[in-house]
């Protein structure tokens, strides 16, 4: 009987495994499925299948989910859409830090780092860049980090980084050279000659070229091609038209033999380079016939590569005498040139149209800002007026009914007390939903618009620009500031995680920018209320922005807790102290004319006063400050 229930045991272990296995190949058909809409540019129906698989993960281990969100990435990233591949790669950072597989989480920040360096955000893909270094030196595989570091040497390239680039370059030849692994020496050779073909150093482009050349000869065909045409490239800038000649007929023999997916980009650049050498050497015949064979052109929907090969058509036609030809090219140039002038005046119209409607948006927030200011004016003043009234029938009434004063008087004032808590707290609340409301706005409107000019100025900008450069930079902290002060206006992880995280969220970020160190304790089996917990934060928040700027600590502690029935908020600090704040006790006190407070204290003596609190500040000179309260 045992060995029958042992049977049944294992017979059913197996079948999980084999269920499990099954419903990982139905996601990978799907994926592949996703590749092919995403190619045909039905998005909406990736999408929808793209949520089916993600919500599908819950049932897996932490590694095999993020290699489905990888390989689903790809399936966005290989087609240029960035923007649906980024969303899927951010998702799958708070379960790397349960995963042990450090090549998928290497890979899944690299993808990051690449569409950093796409978008021109260079703090995020430098970030990304760093942690997906840590995940790869993990491994044993050399080629991913070798390949990480070329990565990043394209991004110091293009942003004429050029030290910081050969850097990277040299580094990585050295280590090709180490490992003796003829795939990255080809590669860190090509970066190299990348390198000097931009600052036109066309001496170590021969010296580089030769070297890859003797490397990829030995069963590299799909490389030996490329270096052979940087060979022949740099002799024709060197007006060597024999060795030109010499090196163009072999890298053209190499092409035809060439079987990579790139064959027909090669063929065509092949080609263009031998109508540029006999045109050169006067030679017609072999010109034109190098010219027709680049008719299949790569380029169709790159407008600018397009203009610029169509002028380059248009000047060999002219050195061999072709005027008419050479006339039809360059009117093609003119107009194709007129069609791109138009499109960038386009994209400045709708970079203009972004600008004049966030300013409009902008006047609108302060129209509502002033209207609310007004609104509290009014019932400041209606409470001052019934005030006064509550006051004039008091009076009345002690002097016309004297034996019913002291009931009339605890009375009134409790009245007084709870309508005055009822008002406080609705204005509490108002400037909470007004809070969340500009966030909102600051965050999907300002924040879209501002990415929406990043994007129009990136590809509408010379880049090589300087004063762009500074433009685009100016964009970007401009973009940081504005979800800096969203975010600080009402956080969304208070919303949508609780207290703790947005304390703990609150307290990284802090760290991050000052010298302080934080401690933080918390031990909450109720659930504390939304509203409670707002006020909580707040005095958190504001509490550390006073030891900030007044306290000169070093170290702070924070502890939320319970002692018997209540919650109890610690806050304390190892800073100067004050003599001002060295009283026993400060119950619900804000009005106090013997206390002398600032607004920060004042609005931490509020918020306790509605949570129904009570505070205790201890502080001495040099002795640091302790706050604690009961709620």
């Amino acid at each position: 009987m045992k060995n029958f229930i042992f049977l049944l045991c294992i017979l059913s272990f197996l079948m999980s495994i084999s269920q499990n296995t099954v419903d990982k190949n139905i996601l990978y058909k799907k994926i592949d499925t996703i590749n092919v809409l995403v190619q045909e540019r039905e998005i909406e129906k990736a999408n929808s299948i793209s949520a089916e698989i993600q919500k599908k993960l819950i049932s897996f281990d932490t590694n095999t989910k993020l290699n489905i969100l990888y390989k689903l990435s790809l399936s966005y990233l290989h087609h240029s859409y960035n923007d649906e591949a980024k969303k899927i790669l951010l998702t799958t950072i708070p379960e790397i830090k349960h995963s042990n597989d450090n090549e998928i989480n290497g890979k899944l920040y690299k993808q990051l780092c690449y569409i950093g360096i796409i978008e021109y955000d260079i703090p995020s893909a430098t970030k990304y860049y760093e942690l997906s270094k840590k995940y790869f030196n993990k491994t044993s595989n050399s080629n991913l980090q070798f390949n990480l570091d070329l990565l990043v040497y394209k991004m110091y390239l293009n942003l004429k980084k050029y030290d910081t680039a050969l850097k990277i370059a040299n580094t990585c030849y050295s280590k090709s050279l180490q490992t003796k692994d003829s795939t990255q020496s080809i590669d860190a050779l090509s970066a190299l000659i990348d390198y000097y073909k931009a600052i036109k150093d066309y001496k170590n482009v021969l010296t580089y070229s030769k070297k890859g050349i003797e490397i990829s000869s030995a069963g590299f065909l799909n490389s030996y091609s490329y270096f052979l045409e940087e060979q022949s490239n740099v002799y024709i800038h060197l007006k060597k038209y024999d060795s030109a000649t010499l090196y163009f007929k072999k890298a053209y023999h190499a092409v035809s033999k060439d079987t990579s997916p790139f064959h027909n980009y090669k063929a065509w650049r092949i080609n263009k380079i031998g109508a540029e050498l006999y045109t050169l050497l006067n030679d017609k015949e072999n010109a034109i016939k190098h010219l027709d064979l680049t008719s299949e052109y790569p380029f169709e929907n790159n407008l600018k590569e397009q203009s610029e090969y169509i002028f380059f058509k248009a000047g060999i036609y002219e050195k061999l005498g072709n005027f008419d030809l050479a006339l039809k090219n360059l009117k093609l140039y003119l107009n194709l040139k007129d069609e791109i002038e138009k499109k960038e005046a386009q994209k400045y119209l709708i970079k203009y149209t972004s600008l004049y409607e966030s300013i409009e948006k902008e006047k609108k927030i302060n129209s509502l800002i002033k209207e609310n200011h007004e609104k509290e004016i009014l019932i400041y003043k209606s409470n001052l007026k019934r005030k006064f009234t509550l006051f004039y029938f008091t009076i009345l009434f002690i002097f016309t009914i004297l034996s019913l004063y002291i009931w009339y008087h605890f009375k009134t004032k409790k009245i007084l007390i709870k309508a005055e808590n009822l008002r406080f707290q609705s204005v509490i609340d108002a400037q909470e939903k007004e809070r969340i409301r500009i966030a909102k706005d600051l965050h999907d409107g300002l924040g879209q618009n501002i990415c929406a000019i990043k994007m129009i100025c990136s590809n509408s900008l010379d880049l090589e620009n300087k004063s762009n450069l500074k433009l685009l930079h100016i964009i970007d902290e401009t973009y940081e500031e504005i979800r800096n002060i969203s975010h600080n206006m009402m956080p969304s992880v208070l919303i949508k995680k609780g207290l703790i995280p947005a304390i703990k969220e609150m307290i990284e970020k802090i760290e991050h920018s000052s010298n302080i160190f934080f401690d933080f304790e918390y031990d909450c089996s109720n659930k504390i209320e939304e509203d409670v917990s707002i006020s909580i934060y707040r005095i958190i928040q504001e509490s550390i922005s006073n030891i900030i700027k007044h306290s000169q600590a070093t170290k702070v502690k924070i502890k939320l807790g319970k002692e018997r029935k209540n919650h109890v908020l610690l806050i304390k600090d190892n800073g100067i102290g004050s003599k001002d704040l060295s009283i026993a006790n400060l119950i619900n006190e804000p009005d106090s004319k013997t206390q002398k407070l600032g607004i920060g204290l004042k609005n931490i003596l509020s918020r306790t006063k509605m949570i129904k609190g009570n505070i205790h500040i201890d502080s001495s000179v040099n002795q640091g400050t302790s706050l604690k309260i009961f709620f």
